[in-house]
């Protein structure tokens, strides 16, 4: 009886499973798997310069550096550092950002097709009416369906640091849901099977 019950059950389950689009992806890059070391005479920022430590995760991250100590890092970018995004290109990315000298930060945003849109961050904009005071740690939330390929990122001052960045948490689009064509051919067999175990029980 038991089996009889799975052996009904079990066709309709996989079909159910082989059509379910599967859920989004998500990679969190926090930098604290890094340990960054520093000249014992001379420490500067710039000593652990990021490149392709996480290509492994689908990012190469280009002008910038990894600072901090004991497990607590964070990115450090140069005035025109940039996010590079390799093979599958996420639809959403968010990151906490600090503007490291108070100024806003501007992030340009491309896609396969080229520049998509840009982002403004909070900080001082060169006049009082368009300048809001600095958010530090400011969530920074970017989607689009293209799929985002490059990120800039830029200071208003265009010093020779911009903005510390940590967190950064990007997600690919779930696959994509099945074709009507594969949804009808489902639906006959599923009707297919079902006759059959009404025939095998007459």
């Amino acid at each position: 009886m038991f089996t009889h019950v799975k052996s009904r059950f079990a066709c309709p389950l996989l079909m159910l499973l082989a059509i379910t689009p599967l859920p989004a992806k998500a990679v969190f890059i926090d930098f604290d798997d890094l340990n960054p070391v520093f000249d014992e005479r001379w420490p500067c920022w710039c000593d652990n310069p990021l490149s392709d430590e996480y290509l492994d995760k689908g990012l190469l991250i280009n002008d910038a550096w990894v600072v901090g100590a004991g497990g607590e890092n964070m990115m450090l970018t140069s005035n025109w550092a940039s996010l590079e995004f390799v093979g599958a290109l996420p639809v959403f990315v968010s990151m906490n950002l600090t503007s490291h000298y108070g100024d806003a930060i501007f992030l340009n945003i491309y896609g396969e097709s080229g520049f998509l849109f840009s982002l403004l961050t909070s900080g001082w904009q060169g006049v009082e009416e368009l300048s809001t005071p600095v958010i530090p740690n400011e969530l920074i939330s970017l989607t689009t369906t293209e799929g985002i390929k490059y990120i800039t990122i830029q200071g208003f001052y265009g010093m020779r640091i911009g903005a510390s960045i940590d967190n950064i948490k990007f997600t690919y689009a779930s696959t994509p849901e099945p074709s009507p064509l594969l949804l009808a051919i489902a639906g006959l067999a599923l009707i297919l099977w079902r006759r059959r175990i009404i025939s095998a029980t007459k």
